[in-house]
């Protein structure tokens, strides 16, 4: 593959005669300063190509470089030049020396010889073209046919509403259609730059003939049902004499934003680029059956900053505010619930409020993604009330013996170190103390248990006697256990809550497509109202869910951690159970299919109640909200079985607070 490479690109730097002339780089402004349409700047580019200056990198002039079974170089083409317009809309100089950058190009991505590059490696490459932008931040984004083979995940256009093929400043446009021939055979994808759409007809440039004129006329195909499915270009005025057919598959979009510290934009490009990388390495990772592989996730996913995006600069992390982790928890719970799990530090997060030697060097790996830790609280007589915790830590020769046994706890095989909770080691009753621990640490035992769900991490126990740990294994001080808790799940519950709305938006997504797909009686079954009324209702109240849990975000992000508990817990609580009632209803209007491996949706029931147990029960969460909210006297009448006396006075002072309750590690 090195020796091809070599001779490939020399074939380009032979065939590209700017590499014996360098020239000056050409200016393009937009019109008052503000971004130009893709139109404009097209026609620009195109009219300012020339021999002497050739700013527009044929699709011919790469060709040759192509493995002879991929394909052609169609998509580099158009990506170098869709780059030459953005620069252009962005009132920027083009890329004088275009041959060379694809060189360059080939050098840094040699994959892309193979040819016949997904839709990922497309968005990776306009990313990586769009890297010398002065600064002026973008979005690329895809949106697929709902019956495109390129994207098994991310965003479809609507069947009823057809794609938006609109132009605006300051967005270009990519799309790419499958090339079928008279006999059924598909011959691949093309990739055109989209200059006009007026009156049902597309103007663009063709990569194969940059300069020339080219236009399609529009056909959509589907059913009465979804009459937008499927889209067609066909030539005007029947020029096209090869019976072929052009299926719109996906289209690329490169949206320049408004550079304005006082915006929010760059909070919102930055969310919604790294969404599409979650997209993107779903994809891959589904393709290689480890979608649900949290150590798969870290590894590649650390390419784009996603194991730090909300642990600290300080430490090379993203420093994500908790409102953008919260989208991206979100986002992940549309794709699969097991990815709460990939988002960030996840409970390695308080690692960050220690000062070990310990705690750094595995804050460093988990921001490159090869660091994993688990959190172990639960034990086999201690769930939701961790007064009855039983592990203890004592002092000895300048750290601690600890012993116990832990269950119910998630991640044990997976994780390379684990958070354990145990009785302070200074004696004193409901205080609690927290260890980073390797997972192979002498002494330490994992014991195996089998969940139903949420099954991309492992379920199971600890058990270790006289362990010892030295000093620096300790997070905090001796005693300092539950302030280290609380504050972290106040957190981790608010992005769980938002993966469970997610993943409830996604199984009403599916249940939408079904009332308007199945047929029943003949006819859809979208016509019987009982079965939209359940769309109509959790959509609403996945709505509210999410407003709320917005608003917590920014409590927490403004440091009102007390505001927040009511909030959150409530959310822990009903979120998860409208997600349930959401999944459910849409397993069960797809019959038997639904239950089936043909849809996800018995897997995201399953997921879902699993997490109504994890990280506080439901029922003890709304325990918790009336405690916060109309005080403690209910919760001691629950939990005591009597009202509030000098003795249960005298118990709560000396026990754990029960402001934040546990229930199983999860």
């Amino acid at each position: 593959m090195i020796a091809r490479s070599i001779l490939c690109l020399a074939v380009l730097v032979i065939a590209s005669p700017v590499f014996a002339k360098p020239q000056e780089s050409q200016t393009f402004k937009g019109n008052s300063g503000a971004f130009s349409t893709p139109g404009e700047a097209l026609d620009r580019v195109q009219g300012d190509h020339s021999d002497e200056i050739p700013i527009v990198v044929a699709q011919g002039e790469m060709d040759k470089l192509i493995d002879c079974k991929g394909g052609g170089a169609c998509p580099i083409s158009a990506a170098l030049i869709a780059s030459q317009g953005v620069r252009v809309m962005a009132g920027l100089p083009v890329d004088s020396q275009p041959h060379r950058t694809a060189l360059r190009v080939f050098q840094d991505k040699p994959e892309l010889l193979l040819g016949r590059i997904s839709n990922d490696r497309m968005v990776i490459l306009l990313a990586y073209l769009c890297e010398d932008l002065d600064e002026t931040p973008v979005v690329i984004s895809t949106v697929s046919a709902p019956n495109s083979p390129h994207a098994a995940l991310g965003p479809k256009w609507s069947e009823t509403d057809g794609p938006d093929l609109t132009t605006s400043p300051g967005e270009l446009k990519i799309l790419a259609y499958t090339v079928t021939t008279a006999d059924g055979t598909v011959r691949g994808r093309h990739f055109v730059l989209l200059k006009t759409y007026e009156g049902g007809r597309l103007n663009f440039i063709d990569p194969g003939k940059p300069l020339k004129k080219r236009m399609f006329d529009l056909e959509y195909r589907g059913v009465p049902s979804a009459t937008k499915r499927q889209l067609f270009f066909q030539v005007p005025n029947g020029l096209d004499k090869s019976s072929q057919t052009y299926e719109l598959n996906t289209i690329f979009s490169i949206r320049l934003l408004v550079n304005d510290p006082n915006a929010t934009s760059d909070s919102e490009s930055r969310v919604e680029t790294m969404k599409i990388n979650i997209d993107n390495l779903a994809e891959r990772l589904r393709a290689s059956d480890e979608l649900t592989s949290p150590i798969a996730w870290r590894r590649e996913g650390a390419v784009f900053g996603l194991p730090g995006v909300d642990l600290p600069a300080s430490v090379d992390g993203g420093g994500y505010s908790v409102a953008e982790s919260l989208e991206l928890f979100r986002h992940a719970g549309r794709i699969n619930l097991n990815l709460r799990d990939v988002v960030g530090g996840a409970h390695g997060r308080p690692l960050a409020q220690a000062s070990t030697q310990i705690a750094g060097e595995v804050l460093n790996k988990l921001v490159t993604g090869e660091a994993y830790v688990a959190v172990s609280i639960t034990e086999p007589l201690a769930g939701s009330n961790p007064k009855e915790m039983q592990s203890k830590a004592v002092r000895y020769e300048g750290g601690f013996k600890l012993t116990g046994r832990k269950l119910w706890n998630a991640r044990l095989r997976q994780a390379t170190h684990i958070v354990l909770y145990t009785q302070a080691a200074n004696g004193k009753e409901g205080e609690f103390s927290a260890f980073l621990i390797p997972i192979d640490h002498p002494g330490l035992k994992i014991v195996d248990r089998y969940a139903h769900g949420l099954t991309g991490n492992s379920f199971g126990g600890l058990e270790f006697d006289d362990m010892f740990v030295s000093q620096d294994h300790l997070i905090g001080k001796d005693g300092e256990g539950w302030k280290i808790f609380t504050r972290h799940f106040q957190y981790w519950r608010l992005m769980q809550a938002a993966a469970a709305i997610g993943c409830g938006e996604a199984a009403l997504d599916q249940l939408a497509d079904r009332l308007k797909t199945r047929n029943a009686f003949g006819g859809p079954i979208g016509r019987f109202s009982h079965l939209q009324q359940p769309l109509g209702e959790y959509t609403t109240k996945l709505r509210m869910a999410l407003a709320l849990a917005r608003e917590a975000a920014k409590l927490l992000d403004d440091g009102n951690y007390k505001a927040a508990t009511s909030l959150i817990d409530g959310l822990k609580a009903e979120g998860v159970e409208i997600a349930l009632s959401a999944c459910d209803t849409a397993m069960r209007a797809h019959g038997a299919m639904g239950y089936s491996r043909d849809v996800d949706l018995g897997d995201r029931v399953r997921d879902l109640m699993g997490l109504r147990i994890a990280d506080g029960t439901t029922d003890v969460m709304r325990m918790s909200v009336v405690k916060n909210v109309y005080g403690s006297e209910l919760w001691i009448m629950a939990v005591y079985g009597m009202p509030r006396n000098e003795e249960t006075e005298t118990e709560i002072e000396a026990g754990a607070p029960v402001t934040s309750e546990v229930s199983n590690d999860e």
